[in-house]
């Protein structure tokens, strides 16, 4: 049985980090900005979706409507920005669909190399990460659906239409399947690395993830302890997706009631762009602290030897 170091892990993970600027860089910061703005816009959209909705007193307003008339209305105002307007969401959507999980494959490629003594660059993580990348991309599909961030998708959107009497009768389900969504999770901790680093597909790596979670059960700490971390980055990254908007708001506001509304348009754009840089930044060390743990984690687990009942100890 393996005698795991924990706080070991944790201090060569760390170690490890920070001295990979350039992993953090490419597979942790450009992601993490990607992946921010569109948090970004989903909540400033939820929050816009409640504010027209029947709890604060719009019950013949619709979110949705409002956008697609403010599309609408730009593009007949500004015809000769809407090509290449076009062109850069295409562009971004594109990016924020498929390199976040490129870049998780490759930064498990590189760091899992790089614990075994093999020269592992950037290219080499990239090159390796594409091979694994459409498993990866299957499996992470497949499992958002069970995600906490789903839930409470699903949840705004039975408060805002379907209202409180409905979403009391559902919330018993609500919190079932957010059970459910955390201990499959737990079950599934390690499939990402069965598939990037074993090669093996999406339901084998699931089955193998979750055996290896259940022989592994006195690691228990460990996992608890990776989960706060997971937990710490997700609340960071919500406050900063709460704040970045509620400062250019202000700040816009405040700038265009003294001043000329341009001048606060692009103050608070310089505001807004210098938080997204600042939060992605961030987010992306702890991204890639965790996936230096976890595959620490992963790579001491599966070294050992798991005994059948039959076999007999050599003493």
């Amino acid at each position: 049985m393996i005698s795991m170091d924990y706080k070991k892990v944790i201090v060569d993970s760390w170690i490890y980090t920070q001295s990979n600027k350039k992993l953090i860089v490419w597979f942790g910061f450009i992601p993490s900005i990607l992946t921010t703005t569109v948090g970004i816009g989903y909540i400033a959209y939820q929050i816009f979706a409640f504010k027209k909705s029947y709890i604060f007193g719009d019950e013949q307003g619709s979110a949705l409507k409002d956008v697609i008339t403010f599309i609408w209305d730009f593009i007949h105002t500004h015809l000769t920005w809407t090509v290449p307007l076009v062109v850069v969401l295409v562009i971004f959507g594109v990016f924020y669909f498929l390199f976040p999980t490129l870049a998780r494959a490759a930064s498990l490629q590189m760091i899992a190399r790089q614990r075994n003594g093999q020269e592992a660059s950037i290219g080499t993580g990239l090159k390796y990460g594409i091979m694994s990348f459409l498993q990866l991309f299957e499996y992470h599909m497949v499992i958002k659906t069970f995600s906490f961030f789903s839930l409470l998708i699903e949840m705004s959107f039975v408060v805002r239409n379907l209202g409180p009497v409905m979403f009391k009768l559902l919330l018993p389900v609500f919190l079932l399947m957010i059970i459910i969504s955390f201990v499959l999770m737990l079950l599934f901790t390690y499939a990402d690395f069965f598939i990037v680093i074993d090669g093996k597909g999406v339901f084998d790596s699931m089955k193998a993830s979750a055996k290896l979670v259940v022989l592994s059960w006195k690691h228990t700490f460990l996992i608890t302890i990776l989960m706060i971390l997971i937990g710490v980055r997700v609340f960071i990254q919500a406050v900063m997706v709460f704040t970045i908007p509620a400062l250019i708001i202000a700040i816009t506001g405040y700038i265009a009631t003294v001043t000329l509304p341009i001048t606060g348009l692009l103050i608070g754009g310089i505001v807004g762009l210098i938080c997204l840089f600042l939060a992605s930044y961030l987010n992306g060390v702890i991204d890639i602290f965790s996936y230096t743990v976890w595959t620490y984690t992963f790579l001491d687990l599966t070294s050992e030897k798991h005994l059948s009942a039959r076999e007999a100890v050599n003493e």
